[in-house]
């Protein structure tokens, strides 16, 4: 595999982190809508759950986020990736 092969599946992997991330981003929309029917049942405990999965969820996505950017800021993000070796009979 070329460094540009590789440089470019790296680069489609952090385009599938950016759509989980965009995903998270749009269940954090509906949580918020939940805990507004949630609050209007009178459902705390239901409602607790829901705040602190958002909290997780908030935590994953500032990972995420930043190991993007940490790795897409290092100019060198390709994989080098040693030839195969040939058996040797010494």
């Amino acid at each position: 595999m070329s460094k540009l092969e590789a440089m470019i599946r790296l680069e489609q992997r952090f385009d599938l982190l950016r759509d989980v991330i965009a995903s998270y981003r749009i269940r954090l929309q509906d949580m918020e809508r939940e805990v507004v029917e949630l609050f209007a049942a009178n459902q705390l405990s239901a409602i607790s759950a829901c705040m602190s999965e958002k909290q997780r969820i908030v935590r994953l996505m500032n990972r995420l986020e930043l190991f993007i950017s940490q790795w897409e800021g290092n100019g060198d993000v390709g994989i080098a990736h040693e030839p195969k070796r040939e058996n040797l009979n010494t």
